[in-house]
């Protein structure tokens, strides 16, 4: 039998650990409750969400709550958004701050990189500054290049994209958010990717470059009590061909008090994370005793 060291072995086999398998390294100085909570937000912490709702819903508490809580339990996770956060996002992840990548940043890097490519510099910026790549092949081949320039930014992270609807809207699939996001939601399991996508309508977004990839659809709903915000998880969803997605499970229930003051946070709380349009919405009471 022939035997073969470590480097030979690498030449021939991959020998790296496997990606997403059991729960990551925790971050130091979690209360106990915190340790205890890690394994059901460890779920969570993968895939495609695409948040519906109603204005008020809770949509952007959910996203801010939920990116918020991941980068605070595990060590690796940081945090990508399309909005700036207010500056609580960050005070109490020092050295791990968020990374802002919105439609300006990115038509800005693809700028940058289409001058690498001779397909006549003028013509080239027209299209990326009017938000248009409709020469698909040339499209893709800026695009694969700026992921895999940017591979290190992706992997562990979460993205929060407020502006999902826009991005994936059904009506104009050739914007250059889509061309750019799209590849991104096909390989999130090769990153440890979470992306989490804001959306009035589930039906304003575009099939075949976002439906057919979510993996979880996220409900949100506003309830009686001011704050409070109540979203429901639909895991393991399947796309079944007519622009509708059906769970495959019972949803998990998340309940998020807006309002409440958090130890985490100094007091305040998860409506300070960001610049709300929830705060002080409620649903309605159906009764009234005077």
């Amino acid at each position: 039998m022939v035997t073969m060291d470590t480097d030979q072995l690498e030449e021939l086999y991959d020998l790296t650990p496997e990606p997403g398998a059991g729960m990551p390294p925790l971050n130091s100085g979690l209360t106990e409750e915190e340790i205890e909570e890690a394994p059901f937000y460890d779920q969570l912490r993968i895939g495609v969400m695409a948040v519906s709702g109603e204005p008020g819903a809770g949509k952007g508490v959910f996203l801010h709550f939920l990116l918020w809580k991941l980068r605070t339990l595990f060590r690796d996770f940081h945090v990508l958004l399309d909005k700036k956060p207010r500056p609580l996002f960050d005070e109490s992840h020092q050295g791990r701050e968020y990374l802002l990548i919105n439609r300006d940043i990115v038509t800005n890097e693809f700028n940058e990189l289409s001058k690498a490519y001779k397909k006549g510099k003028r013509e080239t910026e027209e299209k990326v500054d009017a938000g248009e790549l409709k020469e698909k092949s040339y499209a893709e081949k800026l695009v694969d290049k700026w992921i895999e320039d940017k591979g290190d930014l992706f992997y562990n992270a979460g993205m929060g994209l407020d502006e999902f609807w826009e991005y994936f809207d059904n009506r104009n699939p050739h914007n250059i958010m889509c061309k750019t996001y799209s590849p991104l939601l096909k390989r999130y399991r090769h990153y440890n990717l979470l992306v989490i996508g804001a959306t009035p309508h589930l039906d304003e977004l575009d099939v075949k470059k976002c439906l057919k990839y979510v993996t979880h659809e996220v409900r949100c709903n506003q309830t009686t009590t001011e704050g409070v915000h109540v979203a429901s998880i639909f895991r393991h969803r399947f796309f079944n061909g007519r622009s509708i997605i059906e769970a495959a499970s019972q949803p998990i229930t998340l309940i998020i008090d807006a309002k409440a003051p958090r130890d985490r946070l100094g007091g305040k709380c998860i409506y300070d994370l960001y610049n709300s349009y929830e705060r002080g919405e409620f649903a309605p009471r159906l009764r009234h005793r005077v």
